[in-house]
């Protein structure tokens, strides 16, 4: 009975202290981490993206922006008022509305002022040249020909208006972008998606119905006749005397 109580009782107070010793090991693993994960807080900061519906937003405000700037220098040089949309349904000229995205999505996330100036400058004259190219191209027309300018590359473009690119890219990103990308966040978003696509249905159809005058335009010129009904309401609405007035620098 001896041997018994001797070998049986320190049983249970031995499993109770093991008891004990495991639950403050979690204790302390758990408190540590804990100290080492980041708090969660409801205020920190949401990552801002260039999504779809800001890009289409900054289309319309770079093209917009575009086609004030340019009638305002015909203004200036005495030739009157011109059209400069390059478009027929909306006020976006589509070079510059298409050079401020691409703009952004290169320059967005530079902070040093000479990165901004040289890729806005190689990165504005690229895109001048290939929207040059393609319209050449597939409709065979150009609207601009700088053959007659100081350092031009094919006619498509100069060093001194890439330059220029450079420059105007330096005030988009450091003193426009950052400011309107801020109110942009600040928008409700249902809002902002819903003028968004608005805008980009209407700068689509603007496309369908620019891109197909242009090219009927340029068939007349070669004295191509339809061969459609909707070729032939195409000639009646968008005429040479229309497309003359809304496209005065198009040569073909």
């Amino acid at each position: 009975m001896k041997t018994q109580l001797r070998t049986g009782t320190p049983l249970f107070p031995l499993i109770k202290r093991n008891d004990r010793l495991r639950a403050l090991t979690v204790r302390h693993k758990h408190a540590v981490n804990t100290a080492a994960a980041p708090p969660a807080t409801g205020g920190a900061k949401k990552e801002k993206r260039f999504t779809f519906y800001k890009a289409v937003l900054i289309y319309a405000l770079g093209g917009l922006v575009g086609t004030v700037w340019e009638t305002l220098l015909n203004l200036i040089r005495g030739r009157g008022f011109v059209f400069c949309n390059g478009s027929i349904l909306t006020p976006f000229n589509f070079v510059y509305g298409t050079g401020a995205v691409v703009i952004i999505l290169l320059l967005r996330n530079k902070q040093k002022w000479w990165q901004i100036f040289i890729i806005g400058s190689l990165g504005g004259g690229a895109v001048e040249y290939a929207l040059s190219y393609l319209e050449e191209a597939v409709l065979g027309t150009r609207s601009w020909d700088y053959s007659h300018k100081f350092l031009n590359i094919n006619g498509r473009t100069t060093i001194p208006y890439m330059l220029f690119w450079g420059l105007l890219c330096l005030a988009v990103i450091l003193v426009i972008y950052r400011p309107l990308d801020g109110a942009l966040e600040a928008l409700p978003e249902r809002a902002l998606k819903v003028v968004a696509v608005v805008l980009a249905c209407w700068i689509a159809a603007d496309w369908i119905v620019t891109v197909s005058a242009l090219l009927r335009y340029a068939a007349r010129a070669e004295g191509t006749a339809a061969l459609t009904v909707l070729g032939e309401w195409i000639d009646r609405v968008f005429d040479d005397a229309f497309m003359k007035k809304r496209f005065p620098s198009m040569r073909f």
